[in-house]
């Protein structure tokens, strides 16, 4: 079994390399898309052993990842991004999962976390792992994907027990700022090809609230719900604007439409809806439904991180620190702090976070709980 690492990158010296070391082990090859760094990414990647090719960038995100797949040779492929990292221990979960998968699965999603600056995240199943067999391609200009070409195939896709992580977000706020409107103006371009796209309606509209552009946000969350109500995904993008414009009963309704558009069978969801509980003061039902999504979700580890807020809620200082440290042991990553993020003026940053916008990043929680335990810390009197 033969397996191809394969990258597209533009001005990525600083992320790069990191990227590579996360797969050590993995890959047999690994096969670099440069669509015109000018930074001297191409000759770094060649300096770590990778095979460079350059793709001129036109604004279709699918012709780039194209261009990567015809260069592999691997009996499967991996895609990473130069700001993503495999985390340590997964990449061996990664190989026994593709010595046993059946023939007809083609595709596996990787459940990947979202860090930024200050440790908030939030997480989405990536389908990264692709069977290189003659049809399979990337469709889309922007929000690319192989999930209809396999389909086309006659193939599966499966979750695979694989957790990694992505800093992008921990780049400047001009950078991510600037980034998300070339994002708009590319979801412009797919939204004219097809116009009822329910799911890029929604994913505009989450990208509107960060820039804060609210009512244009909730217009297109709207009309996302109304192309595709039976779609869970668009009623939890329709719970993260609403919450983000501060109706909050609203937001757990939305969440809650979704868990029934998904028949109860959405780890996402569920989370959500007990985030909403918990700040709607219902720390039974939060507590219900964090444990149902873990249930659902094995790899959910902010689960813990949930919780440890309840408990820390609740003056369970005891409780709160053994799940923050649960946390932290599972994946490094929730400890990612950076005080140039937190200096930034990025006001809108917490909407992304699958946790309650007051969260401060899991160094912040864990110190405060054994700090409150050590009672270094006077009571609040609450």
């Amino acid at each position: 079994m033969k397996i191809s690492l394969c990258m597209i990158v533009k001005d990525e010296r600083g992320f790069l390399e990191g990227c590579v070391a996360s797969a050590a082990g993995l890959a047999d090859e690994i096969i670099v898309v440069d669509t015109g760094s000018g930074d001297g990414t191409d000759e770094l990647a060649a300096g770590v052993g990778a095979r460079v090719s350059r793709f001129p960038f036109t604004g279709d995100f699918s012709a780039a990842r194209n261009a990567a797949l015809r260069e592999a040779s691997g009996d499967w492929i991996v895609f990473l991004d130069a700001d993503e990292r495999l985390l340590p221990g997964y990449r061996e979960a990664l190989l026994a999962s593709l010595a046993r998968v059946p023939a007809d699965v083609l595709g596996l999603r990787m459940l990947r976390y979202n860090f930024f600056a200050t440790g908030g995240f939030y997480t989405g199943r990536e389908l990264r792992v692709l069977r290189n067999v003659p049809g399979l391609e990337y469709r889309r200009r922007v929000n690319e994907s192989a999930t209809a070409a396999v389909a086309e195939l006659g193939g599966r896709i499966e979750a695979a027990p694989v957790v990694f992580n992505h800093f992008g977000h921990t780049r400047p706020v001009a950078v991510r700022d600037a980034k998300a409107r070339r994002y708009l103006d590319l979801m412009d371009q797919q939204l004219r090809a097809e116009p009822d796209d329910a799911v890029l309606l929604g994913y505009q509209g989450l990208i509107l609230r960060t820039l804060g552009r609210f009512a244009e946000a909730e217009r297109l969350s709207e009309q996302s719900v109304a192309a595709g109500a039976g779609h869970p995904v668009v009623w939890l993008f329709r719970g993260h604007v609403l919450r983000s414009l501060g109706r909050d009963a609203d937001a757990l309704r939305a969440y809650l439409r979704g868990l029934d558009a998904a028949q109860g069978e959405n780890a996402a969801l569920h989370t959500m809806a007990g985030v909403q509980y918990a700040v709607l003061g219902d720390h039974d039902r939060a507590r219900e439904e964090f444990h149902t999504s873990r249930d659902q979700e094995p790899l959910f580890l902010h689960t813990d991180i949930n919780l440890g807020l309840l408990a820390e809620a609740e003056d369970d200082w005891a409780g709160a620190a053994r799940h923050y440290a649960a946390a932290g042991a599972a994946n490094p990553g929730f400890f990612h702090d950076d005080l140039r993020g937190r200096s930034e003026r990025d006001f809108y940053r917490p909407f992304y976070y699958e946790t309650v916008f007051g969260y401060c990043g899991l160094g912040h929680h864990l110190g405060q709980a054994r700090l409150r335990l050590a009672g270094s810390v006077p009571e609040s009197g609450r």
